[in-house]
């Protein structure tokens, strides 16, 4: 099957799955709209992944994985210490820009001939 063909169909089976989750009568019972909703997507999933764009994405998958374990997480004092440097940092900014504004408005104030 050609690569365009098999992408469409998947998409297409994706989208008879959903319309047949919301047009399958509810005096059926509320499980077949589910089952073949999942049964649609299931199989869309498989023939997407059996395209080349979905090994390519499978393969991006598989190296992100690789490159996730070769994370080094920080510790939890590392963590601890620099969640408090941010958040002291932004308490400095606040009460600068609080400064900041309370002197433009003094100045504001004088210039319109108001209360300083």
């Amino acid at each position: 099957m050609s690569e365009k063909v098999k992408l469409y169909f998947a998409a297409g089976l994706a989208a008879l799955g959903v319309f047949a989750y919301f047009l399958i009568p509810i005096h059926f019972g509320t499980y077949y709209p589910g089952v073949a909703l999942i049964l649609a997507l299931l199989i869309a999933a498989g023939l997407f992944a059996s395209s080349n764009n979905g090994k390519a994405l499978l393969v991006f998958f598989r190296e992100a994985y690789v490159e996730l374990l070769k994370v080094v997480w920080p510790t939890r004092p590392e963590v601890v210490r620099s969640t408090a440097i941010i958040i002291g940092l932004i308490a400095v900014i606040a009460i600068f820009l609080w400064l900041v504004d309370m002197a433009l408005l003094g100045i504001v104030r004088l210039l319109l001939g108001g209360v300083a």
